[in-house]
This record gives C-alpha cells, structure tokens and sequence, in this order.
C-alpha cells in the first residue's frame, strides 16, 4: 500500500486542496472535535500528517501521527514546520502501541482496512488502548462499499466493484490519474459499534457529513454527497476507571 512517493504526493496534494476534503471531510471532523486547546491528541493512520498539523494549530500541545506507509510519513515529516508540537512514527495500528495514553484519539479512514473481525478488534483495541479515562475518540469511516459504486464520483475516487461488496468483503478504491489502488473492507455499522464497545469504548454515535459552500463544487455535487454520503464520522469516549471496574 503507498509503494510510490508519485501516489502519496498526489494524495497529500488532494488532501490539502480538494474541497470535498476542505469543506465537507474537514468541516465535519472540526463540527464534531472536542476542544483541543492545551490535548495531547494520538492520529492513527495519519497519511501525510494534515490533521495532526491543524490539530496542533487548534491548540493540541503534543500531537503524535502513527502510520504503515514509510512513504507517507515521510512526506508528513517534509510537510511539518520545524516547532510544531508533532511527532510522526511508522506503526502498524493493529498493533501500535505508544509509551502513554492521550485525551484524543483520532483516526481516519482507519478501521476500513480491517481484514477480519479479528483485524477490526485489535484495531479498535488500539484505539482504545491509548485514550485516557474519559477520553474522547473522533474517526472517519469510509461508505463506499456501500455507495456509490462503480463510478467516478465528484471526490475525484471510484470503486470498481461489480456488486456491493458483503460484510468484510475487499473492494478497492481509485483516485482519478493514479493507478496504484487503495484496498479496503466493507463492514456494517454494526460491526463497528460491537468492535469498539468490546474494546472498552461507549456513548458510541455515529454523524451525517456537514458542509460549507464552495463553488468550486457544485449544488449538485453538495446534494450528492449529502444524499449519498461516502464516508460517516464516529463519536465514542472511553471509560473511567470506576466505570471500567462497576
């Protein structure tokens, strides 16, 4: 995954400047972030390290970016002003297991590469695993192995799928110039829920996209993803001590 620089810089670039991100994905996470002034805040798969930079600009006094992708965390490291308040790790999130706990934890489009249930528990156990008692946990999940399907969307991304994919099924994803694919796994809401309750997580929620205006898209590209949106954010806070042992 990631094996090109000529992907993740493509992808960084649209990361940063796409205005689906910049004024759907984006104006979502920050609708829905707790406050993040004076936070220490874990970023699991953090790509090319855009959010860890705002949430440090938010006022996150410690930001640590974990991600699989050598290539991606060097362009996150490339990327990030000498002084800001953020580290960058190469770490597997199945795994992934930092010296202290954080009063956030965050993820985006991290729990659609579960391979298995077996996969999606251990993931949501990370997260789980580095979140303070009363800590709050914010995550993007990826819709499109529900819908749309099999067409370029106006996210510049496709799936190639020739039905919808069933629970856990693979299906890939392609950006519009890159042949290099990512893979993801299509899991149910219900899924999600059930792997973060065990891991220790409650006051578990789930969010529609909000957006602000731009014209450099469309009404109806807005109407399209508001009617058929490609990803869903999750809200979920860990528990206290006392309430983990009553």
């Amino acid at each position: 995954m990631y094996e090109t620089e000529a992907f993740v810089r493509a992808y960084a670039d649209e990361k940063e400047n796409h205005p689906f991100r910049t004024h759907m994905e984006r104006h979502t996470i920050f609708a829905l972030m707790t406050s993040l002034q004076g936070k220490r805040v874990l970023d699991i798969a953090c790509g090319s390290g855009c959010y860890c930079r705002l949430f440090s600009e938010c006022g996150a006094i410690e930001v640590v970016g974990i991600d699989n992708s050598i290539f991606m965390i060097k362009n996150a490291i490339a990327n990030t002003p000498a002084g800001m308040p953020v580290k960058y790790f190469i770490g597997d999130g199945e795994r992934y297991r930092h010296p202290y706990k954080f009063d956030v934890v965050f993820h985006s489009y991290f729990l659609n590469y579960a391979s298995s249930s077996g996969s999606l528990d251990d993931m949501c156990r990370t997260i789980s695993a580095h979140l303070n008692d009363n800590g709050f946990m914010l995550g993007i999940v990826s819709m499109l192995g529900a819908e749309p399907a099999g067409v370029i969307d106006c996210c510049d991304f496709y799936t190639n799928f020739a039905k919808q994919p069933g629970e856990g099924e693979e299906y890939q994803i392609y950006f519009r110039g890159q042949s290099e694919s990512i893979t993801n796994f299509n899991w149910s809401k219900r899924s999600y829920e059930t792997s973060l309750r065990n891991a220790g997580l409650s006051n578990i929620n789930w969010h529609t996209p909000t957006y602000t205006h731009t014209p450099r898209m469309t009404e109806e590209n807005w109407r399209q993803l508001t009617s058929h949106p490609v990803f869903l954010a999750v809200t979920a806070s860990s528990l206290s001590s006392h309430e983990a042992l009553t």
